[in-house]
């Protein structure tokens, strides 16, 4: 050894100059957050319903990559660059590890998915008394807690004192008054769990989900697993399921994607990312881009931006209703 060291120390000492920095840079974690264009995917890939009838286009939800705790590296090779957006990640995130951040978002995923075929299946009873969907309201899920909080990603929210999940209304008020000392109880890896609320340490964020009877659903409902993560495909969910439930095509052969969380009440919510979601839609050729009434100043912002943009049409929605409507005139 001590031979090799004494033939080769010019080389090995060149070695360290060079790769150290590069180990250094490519490794060392920031407090920034990237966002980067990403891919559209069509939802009828995620969603399976029993149904013959034919779409002629598509429903595409679109989604970006997001790369939390950035590199230095990472930092340097995307400055400047106009479809990627860089943001100082705010401190009450910091804490939580790639995993948590990845299951919350799954979280928020299905959730989304959950309200999407509650709120298609009830427009579509509307025209057709065949359909049917019986479901329940489940519990309020963390999707982010603050440092040092008794709670964790995923913990499931079924009750507060004597207030349980059987009123989704009185829970939900129930959190928004909480009070120190107030008996919060949680279903945490399968298990139940009561943790005393205290008002100096607890904080969270939470999402609601909902118990579907798919024995009683009709038509037939599947839904895939996906990587995909958060609530930002919402409105497209809604949709895609919406149209596969009607006998009227309402893509018209068109390539229809966009973006917006939904609501139980069928309005659409703002989202982040919007600036790279706009060129990847453009990028895959989609027709008709719907974007919510939050996010269409800097949607447009970026559209304006775009070379070829007269080839897709950019539609704000403010609710669900809106979107069914624009369809229906669109041919």
């Amino acid at each position: 050894m001590k031979y090799i060291l004494k033939k080769y120390w010019i080389h090995i000492v060149f070695i360290l100059i060079i790769y150290i920095p590069i180990i250094v840079i490519t490794t060392t974690r920031t407090n920034y957050s990237l966002i980067l264009k990403g891919d559209t995917t069509k939802f009828n890939s995620v969603v399976d319903i029993d149904t013959d009838y034919i779409e002629e286009g598509s429903f595409s939800t679109i989604y970006v990559i997001s790369m939390d705790k950035s590199t230095v590296f990472q930092n340097l090779i995307t400055a400047g660059l106009p479809t990627v957006e860089k943001y100082k990640m705010s401190t009450s995130y910091t804490h939580l590890s790639d995993i948590e951040t990845y299951k919350a978002g799954k979280i928020d995923y299905y959730s989304s998915i959950e309200i999407a075929i509650i709120n298609a299946y009830t427009y579509a009873k509307l025209d057709d008394d065949s359909i049917n969907i019986d479901y329940k309201f489940k519990s309020f899920d963390v999707t982010w807690y603050k440092k040092d909080s008794q709670f964790k990603i995923g913990d499931e929210i079924i009750g507060i004192n004597d207030i349980s999940n059987d009123s989704e209304i009185g829970l939900y008020n129930g959190l928004r008054a909480l009070k120190d000392q107030d008996t919060i109880h949680i279903i945490r890896n399968n298990k139940p769990l009561d943790i005393i609320w205290q008002k100096n340490i607890d904080s969270v964020s939470i999402t609601k989900r909902y118990e579907i009877d798919y024995d009683t659903i009709f038509p037939k409902l599947k839904i895939k697993d996906t990587n995909v993560g958060g609530p930002s495909g919402g409105l497209l969910q809604t949709l895609s399921i919406y149209n596969k439930l009607t006998k009227d095509d309402l893509t018209h052969g068109k390539k229809i994607a966009g973006t917006g969380t939904i609501n139980s009440d069928g309005s659409v919510g703002e989202i982040g990312g919007i600036r790279e979601k706009i060129p990847t839609a453009l990028d895959d050729n989609i027709d008709v881009f719907f974007c919510p009434k939050g996010n269409y100043s800097d949607a447009k912002e970026a559209y304006d931006f775009l070379n070829g943009r007269s080839k897709m049409q950019l539609i704000e929605i403010d609710n669900f209703k809106d979107a069914i409507k624009y369809l229906k005139e669109l041919k």
